[in-house]
């Protein structure tokens, strides 16, 4: 809730330094589908607006993020982003699989992992709904919704900005904003583009830009039609393109030549130009959409929304899984979706008492996802059988010795019960391919129609209640295919007699699974105003993520495709809260206690080298959030926000284990100190603060009875429980200096200022290689900034 007093100090800010006089000017969110002030929305709900995030720096959702209570953005790379509200995580890239956190975009789904990652420029406000959200958010809002709201185009408005900044590490970002009205009063449009570059972190030893690297770029047309006082449009275009160098896996277990295992220092990947066609380690991604929003007054009692989508996406990377120099494993994923909406919402008001909507909605999605895998039998073959010694391996050209090989397969097949003669381990040390390959595919096809409706009814002067229910119908193909691209493996055939496949066995062609599912969803929630500003709320909703149909290859070379379903994952959540303005409006509170709990709770387990989902069972959530925002004066304001969140399985192998990615205490602050200069201007002085407390990176805590289970040989079970990030905070600083009368800004930054050194992922795939990666956090960063406006 800190959010109001945030608009209300940036504003307030904003005016001192024009010279004018300030005015409150509290954030207006419309998360229940109209416009309310946060105190009056009986939702744990935080929204910071555009001038909060422009004046803190935050220039990327996982930077937003840190802020925010209960919600974690872990950005591993522009194709693989992870969103996580109070534990509950949304990073699957498969086709097949639906998203447990809702994400949109001025109103639209954007919530397929692939297509989600945004730049965040330019923006009117971001709006977090904590806790299931079925009726305001539907599709994915299992746990909560994020709504991204950018700046549309304004009528009689002509203006904009530069912002400019460029820092170590090759930093350099670029936002430039036109808004022109074109007819008064009816027809205006507004440009905006971005770019942003930043070099990586970690070296490359074997060659190539360093690791983690950042270059986007993006762009927005928003075009404002009012033809008549009761008709008003909103069409809004945005492209995006990504370039990245690779994301910087590195192995925990194994260290470069003449390096070692942290993840802080250089890494030696591989770079191979055999791999699918030439494709170099990094990531490419081009993303494209449409949205058309238009609003409708029957009366002054009635108005119809329509919200037109479409969105495209297309990504592939390539990464070295393994995360070290061995050529173990190189893998790919090529992701390819569309998605077109259209949503239909009649707002209604009845009397002085009663206000609501109904409407329905039509989705349709088609995605795939192609993953092709490549791998060196030799170097494979050395660690399935044990013989790569640890931290410091030996030169791999140690294992293309034949001799070497050829005793290397007698005791790998000795250890699977198998006795290989010589003359046959010689053979087969000859005919071990240096870039085997195999791919699996999956598609994803999905339709679906929802029929909702939330009514609030205003009991007395001090109460009211809400209720809201939504009917989802999902029509679902999902097809699954594994081929072996260049013949068999002939590791394959040592390891597992009468397979041909390393990771997985060639299947008899596609194999094909359609299903229907459909549920209700609902909330219930009272809100009682003990004073004007002064209010407490109850409610109780019911989340749910859809069935997942899973595709798996075949037990067999050239056997079927066989499918599952896994259930329907639903949540239970009772919450109750506060919010108060308090001083004038100054101060602002707001508190909430929550308790959820699952069934059928979807995690994900190691199939080959794929993550699928699988029923966990039952888990539970309780927590408690609580923010303040103080404006002491108009030039002088704080926050700070304070989370914690008890997130465990309640049964099943991983009972007792923490959900993954959820720290059990967060805690947030910042302030804006505003200092006259001489009569020059004025300097302010903008700190913050993130922490939090130990997270781990898998639900299965990194136990290594859990691991036993997706290690691929027992040579590789990983026994040491390091997978996780103990409990860090980061400091940034930023000052800007206004001169008097002025519509420049110029300042500085320093984001880390202490150079804390933490990991956001850690495991990943090279987990079951026995070779568990970790990627580095942000080190210290630091540069100016110039903004104008006109």
């Amino acid at each position: 809730m800190g959010a109001m007093g945030f608009a209300q100090v940036s504003h307030a800010q904003e005016a001192a330094q024009a010279g004018d006089t300030p005015v409150s000017d509290e954030i207006i969110v419309t998360v229940q589908k109209r416009e309310q002030a946060i105190l009056d929305v009986p939702i744990a709900l935080t929204a910071y607006n555009g001038d909060f995030i422009d004046r803190y720096g935050l220039d990327s959702l996982d930077e937003i993020s840190q802020l925010i209570p209960g919600l974690e953005i872990q950005e591993q790379s522009p194709n693989n982003p992870g969103f996580v509200i109070r534990g509950i995580t949304s990073d699957s890239t498969e086709a097949n699989q639906e998203p447990r956190v809702a994400v949109f975009q001025d109103g639209v789904s954007i919530s397929r992992a692939v297509g989600s990652a945004i730049e965040p420029f330019d923006l009117e406000r971001i709006e977090v709904a904590k806790g299931p959200q079925p009726t305001l958010f539907g599709r994915g809002a299992l746990i909560g919704g994020i709504d991204i709201i950018q700046n549309k185009a304004r009528l009689n408005d002509f203006g904009g900005s530069i912002d400019l900044s460029a820092g170590d590490y090759g930093l350099f970002r670029g936002v430039g904003v036109l808004n022109v009205p074109v007819i008064t009063d009816t027809l205006a449009f507004r440009l905006a583009a971005t770019t942003r570059q930043r070099d990586g972190f970690v070296t490359n030893t074997l060659g190539g830009e360093a690791l983690g690297s950042v270059d986007t770029d993006a762009a927005r047309l928003a075009v404002r039609f009012d033809p008549t006082p009761a008709l008003r449009v909103d069409a809004i275009f945005n492209v995006q393109s990504d370039r990245t160098s690779g994301t910087a896996f590195k192995s925990g277990i194994f260290a470069p030549p003449n390096g070692d295992t942290s993840p802080f220092t250089p890494a030696a990947l591989n770079l191979t130009a055999a791999f699918d066609g030439g494709k170099p380690l990094g990531v490419t991604r081009d993303v494209s959409s449409g949205t058309i929003i238009a609003a409708y007054d029957i009366s002054p009692s009635l108005t119809l929304t329509s919200t037109t989508g479409y969105r495209y996406f297309e990504a592939f990377e390539t990464f070295d899984p393994d995360g070290f120099d061995y050529p173990v494993l190189i893998g790919g994923a090529e992701t390819k979706g569309k998605q077109w909406s259209q949503e239909f919402r009649l707002n209604f008001e009845a009397g002085d008492r009663i206000t609501g909507f109904v409407g329905g909605s039509w989705f349709y999605e088609d995605g795939s996802q192609r993953a092709p895998l490549q791998f060196d039998e030799r170097a494979a073959i050395a660690l399935l059988a044990g013989q790569v010694t640890r931290p410091n391996p030996p030169p791999f050209a140690a294992f293309t010795n034949q001799t070497t090989l050829r005793n290397v397969i007698i005791g790998l097949g000795a250890a699977n019960g198998v006795t290989i003669s010589v003359p046959t381990a010689t053979f087969l040390a000859a005919n071990l391919k240096p870039a085997h390959q195999e791919s699996f595919t999956n598609t994803g096809e999905t339709t679906a129609i929802d029929l909702f409706g939330d009514v609030t009814f205003a009991v007395t002067d001090r109460l009211e209640v809400s209720g809201g229910i939504r009917w989802t119908q999902d029509d679902k193909e999902t097809s699954f295919r594994t081929v072996l691209l260049n013949g068999p493996s002939t590791l394959a055939g040592i390891i597992r007699p009468g397979t041909t496949g390393l990771f997985t066995q060639p299947s008899g062609g596609t194999g094909t699974r359609s299903e229907t599912f459909d549920d209700f969803t609902w909330r219930a929630v009272a809100r009682y105003s003990i004073t004007e500003d002064l209010s407490t709320w109850a409610s109780y909703a019911r989340g749910r993520r859809p069935e997942v149909i899973v595709g798996s290859g075949p037990a067999a070379p050239g056997g079927p495709v066989t499918f599952g379903v896994v259930d329907a994952e639903t949540v239970d959540s009772f919450e109750v809260g506060a919010k108060a303005a308090l001083m004038d409006g100054r101060l602002q509170l707001d508190a909430s206690v929550f308790n959820y709990k699952y069934e059928n709770f979807q995690t994900t387990v190691f199939d080959g080298l794929r993550f699928v989902p699988t029923n966990a069972g039952e888990a539970s959530a309780t927590g408690f959030e609580a923010a303040a925002a103080w404006s002491l004066t108009d030039a002088i304001s704080a926050f700070a926000n304070y989370g914690y969140n008890d997130a465990q399985f309640d049964s099943g192998a991983r009972n007792g284990n923490r959900f993954r990615l959820s720290p059990e205490n967060t805690f947030s602050a910042g302030a804006t100190v505003g200092v006259p200069v001489f009569g020059l201007g004025q300097l302010t002085l903008i700190p913050s603060y993130a922490w939090q407390s130990e997270i781990f990176f898998d639900d299965d805590n990194d136990r290594a009875t859990l691991q036993a289970q997706s290690a691929l040989s027992p040579a590789l079970l990983d026994t040491v429980q390091n997978e996780k990030q103990e409990s860090y905070g980061l400091f940034n600083f930023r000052a800007e200096f206004r001169p008097t009368d002025a519509n420049v800004t110029i300042g500085a930054f320093v984001r880390n200022v202490t150079d804390e050194e933490y990991v956001i992922d850690a495991g990943n795939t090279g987990d079951t290689l026995g070779s568990p990666t970790f990627i580095r956090g942000a080190p210290r960063t630091v540069g100016v900034e110039l903004k104008a406006t006109f």
